[in-house]
């Protein structure tokens, strides 16, 4: 049997040794302008949470180039960013100092809330740079993740995108524009969010993010660490998949499966509580929350509804989280479609209450 090696293997070989060659740069020599590395963090369109005094640590990581001495990383303004500022070259990774095991590194450059930013990331040694990257819209600003029933998600009559470009939609992987159905949840409607993105993107003039975490619909219960669904789990693993402290709220709009089922307003908001405080510490920090009054189903009376409402309530009493908007009062084939979910100018007016529940707490 012949030990040949076919041609398009040889050819395969030869670009991989030439693109190697290009990346690390002869000795003595600056790297040709156009060579780049693929970066694990940033990506195209992400946002990253801003903090209480308005900037934002932008992570930097990647596979670290053979031969790096350090990383350096600087943030041009671009466009839509009137709260803006350019960050010159600064190092975020000194393998000088540290010398991963993994053959990866991670830095972060801090960067003020603002619009998109051109990140460029190189990698230099003495007086070369080795290899180079860069993405034309990374933000920081307001990164929310949405949970409840299907009123949280898209079962809306009509699908809504936003029109400003700074709000997106995360799916786990990439983030885009934000465009329905959101992914992550179920149903192939419309939502709310997008909607809400364009007033909260417009109020404060920074990059806004949503995440879904809303598989099905089902009571609080259902939400409970202890329960045969993966509710629990999977708001958790979405929380976590943001840096430490990146998010901002939750979004919480779900009861009419609890109305159904008969709940008292103390079971409602000691099994609320219970879900709430088990998140925050799995995840390591008391990230905000806000409860809408969710409470309407058309399946049962206001006998069954007027509990669920006061538990939620209860909840904002408690100040375990922050009220959200009532809903309960959207009612008839102006607001509902098919007498549960929303039809059109039902999502408008679920965005604007979400808005003015935000704002009212949050300000500027």
């Amino acid at each position: 049997m012949s030990s040949a090696r076919p041609a398009f293997w040889c050819a395969a070989r030869l670009r991989w040794v030439a693109l190697a060659i290009l990346s690390l740069g002869a000795a003595g020599e600056a790297l040709d302008a156009g060579a780049t590395f693929a970066l694990r963090s940033p990506l195209e369109r992400q946002v990253f949470q801003r903090g209480a005094d308005g900037t934002g640590q932008v992570a930097i990581a990647a596979a670290l180039p053979g031969g790096a001495a350090v990383i350096e990383a600087r943030a041009m303004v671009g466009e839509g960013a009137p709260r803006g500022k350019a960050v010159d070259w600064s190092i975020v990774f000194d393998a000088r100092k540290t010398d991963p095991e993994t053959g990866r590194f991670r830095g972060t450059l801090r960067v003020r809330a603002g619009g998109w930013y051109r990140i460029e990331v190189r990698a230099r040694k003495g007086d070369q740079t080795l290899v180079q990257a860069a993405l034309e819209k990374v933000g920081v600003g307001d990164v929310f993740v949405t949970a409840g029933q299907s009123n949280s998600v898209n079962f809306g009559q009509a699908r809504q995108a936003a029109k400003d470009d700074r709000v997106v939609y995360f799916d786990g992987k990439s983030f885009a524009p934000a465009k329905d159905p959101i992914p992550g949840g179920f149903g192939g409607g419309g939502t709310p969010w997008a909607l809400l993105g364009d007033l909260l993107a417009k109020r404060w003039n920074v990059p806004i993010c949503f995440r879904s975490s809303t598989l099905t619909y089902t009571p609080v219960s259902e939400w409970l660490p202890t329960a045969m669904h993966n509710q629990y789990p999977t708001l958790v693993e979405r929380l976590k998949a943001f840096d430490p402290h990146g998010v901002r709220a939750v979004l919480w709009h779900q009861g009419e499966s609890d109305s159904l089922a008969k709940t008292s307003a103390e079971q409602y908001c000691a099994q609320l509580t219970q879900v709430i405080q088990c998140v925050r510490k799995e995840i390591g920090y008391d990230v905000d929350w806000f409860v809408a009054q969710a409470s309407f189903h058309p399946g049962c009376g206001k006998p069954q509804q007027e509990p669920v409402a006061e538990g939620q309530k209860l909840i904002w009493k408690s100040k375990v989280a922050f009220p959200g908007p009532v809903t309960d009062d959207l009612l008839g084939k102006e607001y509902r479609s098919d007498g549960v979910h929303f039809t059109e100018r039902g999502l408008q007016t679920h965005a604007q209450r979400w808005f003015e529940a935000i704002a009212r707490q949050y300000g500027k």
